[in-house]
């Protein structure tokens, strides 16, 4: 695949960010294939675990990962790099992919839970807004990245899977005063470092 690093530099305008994702995009819009494998190769495990979370099934996730790769193939002329940043529009893309796949299924679902899961999103009508919350999301993702492994999964129990401390416990095998100085110091890591970044 075409190495940017080694080319001459590209001088990109937009917002702050990496130099080598606006190129990569700018490759892409002119139908350079291997810029499109780089992009993927890059991004295609954070893409998937998204579509992985929303979907809670891997063939969906899966189908969704090549929905988001392709589309960003055929339609890349969507992307404005003064409106956000590259891993932002595809994150904010696959997650509006993984919802449509889950809104799509949505005659066959019956739970209350699902149901509130398609609904959050709506929250957001403003696509500015939606910008910014998928900014926020991608800092706390960056920062869950950067805890212990014990404090990550036992905040993702809790937070994303919306588990008790006792069903932590019970789920990662630990004792609950464990998972509980886990979640509480992996919250105040969490906290600092979001104020870190602001």
């Amino acid at each position: 695949m075409r190495d940017f690093a080694e080319d001459e530099p590209v001088q990109i305008g937009g917002p702050a960010g990496p130099v080598d994702d606006y190129a990569l995009l700018e490759a892409i819009a002119i139908r350079d294939a291997d810029a499109l494998g780089a992009f993927y190769d890059k991004y295609s495990g954070l893409v998937f675990a998204l579509c992985l979370r929303t979907l809670k099934d891997r063939a969906e996730a899966e189908d969704v990962l090549i929905d988001v790769f392709q589309e960003l193939w055929d339609r890349c002329d969507r992307y404005d790099p003064s409106r956000s940043c590259p891993q932002t529009y595809l994150v904010l893309l696959a997650r509006s992919r993984a919802i449509d796949r889950l809104r799509s299924k949505s005659v066959q679902m019956q739970s209350a839970s699902d149901e509130a899961a398609l609904e959050r999103p709506s929250d957001l009508s403003n696509p500015h807004e939606q910008v910014a919350s998928v900014e926020d999301r991608a800092r706390v993702v960056s920062a869950l990245q950067q805890l212990e492994p014990s404090q990550r999964q036992a905040i993702e129990c809790s937070f994303y899977d919306g588990l008790s401390h006792a069903q932590v416990a019970r789920r990662l095998g630990k004792p609950l005063g464990t998972v509980k100085s886990s979640i509480r110091t992996g919250l105040i890591k969490l906290r600092d470092m979001l104020r870190e970044s602001q």
